[in-house]
């Protein structure tokens, strides 16, 4: 990696030229420990005081992939700033340990300024000899590597022209889903098209039943077990899993009639508490999985249920990242004997998560369809449920806002499971006819939940962090990194 580096020093001259060696002897320790890390290095012979070396030394460091403003003296923080003006690369910023002199100050003082500009920036304290320091720079600079920092940018950009189906509003009282339709066009370029959930009941007469007959046999064929019960998950064309099944090829019809990249879905309380409706679990699951029997081999269709647009955007965004399925999940319980967080929810786990496999009848056999629960869903219909497969490396993410300013929490960690029977164990203790993810977080639970502020979070497989945090940045979203 190209990397630049520059120091600041008091604003005099006096001042500045009787601490010029001394502050380019904490920038060669820098500089000298990351050429040992294998980086190409280009130093600023000048030490920043004034606005000829401001413009002078920017404009030497602006091609570098990334660059460090050296703080060891006081510095005056404006020169900070004007400095950035030139710096198109992520900017990290290393406060020195030098008691003698207010360096400290300094990088407080910059920091502050950076962040009323509006700048983002990284931040490390202390000497670069201690190996708890080099890992935090070592950290900084792996999440901004070029490669991967285009990745995050290009993503983010493939969100601008895109259309968002919102069938119907966020159901329940989640302030945390609600959009401004608006906000979501000038911010993220992202059309908002609304539609009423009660439309595609008329459309759902629509679907032959020709093609709702080879759902039933795709499903049937493909499924580990489906648990029929009368009154509640009925076979048949005028049973209750042929409604499911009627409603997803009328949303997967419709979205590609109207240019839906991804949607949300009301499901609860509209769809749910009437017996001549369903619930919302095979439609979502399928719209968010990789085959059905129309496509053996399809592109997911984004939705999250409870119409949880935030949800939906994030989810999208780690779509456009990884080509993947992304998890929609509750964060429903901590288990704190195995730390490990039970991730459920009814519908929106694509079954591609059962095994990851290319091969879709790999991964369905997995699935078991479960009477919907008649405390919850008086509609009938089938839960999807099944076990998320182990995972080493795993991202999640969730836009929020506050005060109406977006920001997206990340996070990395893992999926484990226990064996059959200590899986079911667990999941009987919360709803065993949903399907589960076990994850494990690279961050305390006392960290989530001081800052975690949503009900639903969202995965992908692999560790995305550097990705996400530059998507952020064209996005104007501000990223708060938990782990």
């Amino acid at each position: 990696m190209r990397i630049g580096i520059c120091t600041f020093t008091d604003g005099r001259q006096r001042i500045a030229e009787r601490l010029r060696e001394d502050c380019l002897g904490f920038q060669h320790r820098v500089a000298g420990w990351l050429r040992e890390q294998g980086h190409q290095v280009v130093e600023a012979p000048e030490v920043i005081w004034n606005y000829a070396t401001v413009r002078s030394q920017g404009r030497l460091l602006a091609d570098c992939d990334v660059v460090v403003f050296n703080f060891c003296v006081w510095s005056f923080p404006d020169l900070t700033a004007q400095t950035a003006e030139f710096i198109p690369a992520p900017i990290l910023c290393i406060g020195n340990i030098n008691p003698g002199y207010p360096g400290w100050v300094a990088f407080f003082a910059s920091a502050g300024t950076l962040d009323e500009v509006g700048r983002p920036f990284g931040r490390v304290l202390g000497d670069i000899g201690d190996p708890g320091i080099q890992a935090q720079v070592s950290r900084f600079l792996e999440r901004h590597a070029p490669d991967r920092r285009q990745c995050g940018v290009a993503a983010a950009r493939r969100l601008r022209g895109q259309r968002y189906g919102e069938f119907d509003g966020p159901s329940m009282g989640m302030y945390t889903g609600h959009i401004d339709q608006s906000q979501w066009m000038e911010q993220f370029g992202v059309q908002v098209f609304h539609r009423s959930a009660l439309d595609f009941a008329s459309r759902m007469a629509e679907i032959s039943p020709d093609r709702v007959q080879a759902g039933l046999d795709w499903l049937q064929a493909n499924c580990a077990e489906i648990l029929w019960q009368e009154g509640r998950l009925t076979p048949g064309l005028d049973g209750t899993l042929a409604r499911q099944i009627r409603l997803y090829l009328a949303l997967k019809d419709f979205c590609r009639l109207e240019g839906i990249d991804f949607c949300g879905l009301t499901g609860q309380l509209d769809w749910t508490e009437w017996p001549q409706w369903c619930i919302m679990d095979v439609p979502e699951a399928l719209l968010n999985d990789t085959a059905d029997w129309e496509e053996e081999r399809k592109k997911p269709l984004i939705c999250a249920t409870e119409c949880d647009s935030n949800g939906g955007l994030t989810m999208q965004l780690l779509h456009e990242l990884s080509g993947t399925p992304v998890l929609f999940a509750d964060l429903r319980h901590y288990h704190a004997d195995k730390d490990v967080y039970d991730l459920v929810n009814s519908g929106d786990h694509a079954p591609w998560f059962a095994h990851r496999s290319d091969d879709y009848r790999v991964n369905w056999k997995e699935v078991r369809l479960f009477p919907a629960m008649d405390f919850y869903f008086r509609a009938g219909g089938a839960s999807v449920q099944f076990y998320a497969d182990p995972a080493d490396r795993v991202t999640f993410a969730r836009l929020t806002r506050t005060s109406g300013k977006y920001r997206m929490y990340i996070l990395t960690g893992r999926f484990v499971r226990f064996g059959p029977e200590e899986d079911e164990r667990l999941a009987r203790m919360t709803n065993h006819e949903w399907p589960h993810a076990y994850a494990r977080f690279d961050c305390s639970m006392e960290a989530l939940a001081q800052n975690y502020s949503s009900n639903h979070v969202h995965a992908i497989i692999g560790d995305w962090t550097a990705e996400l945090i530059a998507a952020c940045e064209p996005l104007d979203v501000e990223p708060v990194v938990l782990s």
